[in-house]
């Protein structure tokens, strides 16, 4: 999934399993990958995206679970780099160690060599202009990363008596740093606190992104803590309910518990994606059943799911 910040020219992308369908100019656009884990139906047309950007200027970061760094080195390792400089691109790469640590690596062509990274403690995974990203480490058996993109809140002018300028911008630092003093409007000097009464803070938009993990209690505890109250959250529905035994096997989740996590942590809007291929002929249903559990209500099932439940009972 590609996310388009508002009134912005650049992208952020989530997973790159289906990266091949991006156009050039999308991948130039991105920013940051942001990779859950690298099972390949989750990373295997990240050689997409490195033959866009491996020769640009824009470096890109890319994050990820532990050992990313060295999946990221391995396919860049696959191809012969000769026709670049050591100009062009590069990457960053955030590998996540666990809830408040992650190393950062750069490596550059030709060689891309893997240094010693620097070691960050912190809750925050990345920070760039109006954009923050907060994660979880969840349990897929291997470590599977929940990822929440937010942006700062928003301050609006209302009522203005004034004519618009350059000091606006200064005005909303001033307010953010919480600093009273004098700005020059209109040729003259106005207090802040008088300026700071039509500055209306709205919440920026927020978004989840959750694939394959464990649909237990450990992994909704913390899934419900990072996701509390965003805008929208799409999250995998690999699983149904009735096949839920399997699901556990394959540390995954099912539509119904994704549904559930969903409801507790009072998600405005969901998004339920992600199914295995043995529900091709009842997607439908699978995604029924996540949304009736998120709602609070009973499911309306196909004739033929509900027979298929019957059978199994």
């Amino acid at each position: 999934m590609v996310a388009y910040p508002e009134n912005h020219g650049f992208t952020y992308m989530f997973d790159c399993g289906v990266a091949s369908l991006l156009t050039i100019s999308d991948i130039l656009k991105l920013r940051a990958v942001f990779v859950t884990h690298t099972h390949i139906d989750h990373f295997i047309n990240f050689d997409s995206i490195i033959r866009h950007r491996a020769g640009s200027r824009n470096p890109l970061t890319i994050t990820g679970p532990v050992g990313i760094a060295k999946n990221v080195y391995s396919k860049l390792l696959g191809f012969t780099w000769n026709l670049i400089g050591k100009s062009a691109n590069c990457f960053e790469i955030r590998e996540i160690i666990d809830d408040e640590t992650f190393h950062i690596y750069k490596i550059y062509p030709p060689l891309w060599k893997l240094k010693n990274p620097i070691v960050v403690k912190s809750k925050t995974l990345l920070e760039q202009d109006n954009i923050f990203v907060n994660y979880k480490v969840l349990d897929h058996k291997i470590p599977s990363i929940a990822y929440k993109l937010c942006e700062n809140d928003k301050i609006n002018i209302s009522g203005f008596p004034y004519k618009g300028g350059p000091w606006i911008a200064k005005l909303k630092e001033m307010y953010l740093d919480k600093v009273s003093g004098q700005l020059e409007v209109d040729n003259k000097m106005v207090s802040t606190d008088e300026l700071y009464s039509y500055l209306v803070t709205s919440s920026g938009f927020q978004v989840g992104w959750a694939m394959d993990h464990l649909g237990t209690e450990p992994n909704h505890k913390l899934l419900s803590e990072l996701f509390n109250e965003i805008d929208i959250l799409y999250i995998e529905a690999f699983f149904r309910e009735i096949d839920k035994d399997y699901a556990f096997k394959h540390h995954h989740s099912t539509s119904k518990r994704s549904g559930y996590l969903a409801r507790i942590a009072k998600v405005k809007k969901l998004k339920l994606v992600h199914h295995s291929r043995r529900y091709l002929s009842e997607i439908f249903d699978v995604i029924e059943e996540g949304r009736a559990e998120f709602e609070g209500r009973e499911p309306n099932f196909s004739k033929e799911t509900i027979a298929k439940y019957i059978s199994k009972e």
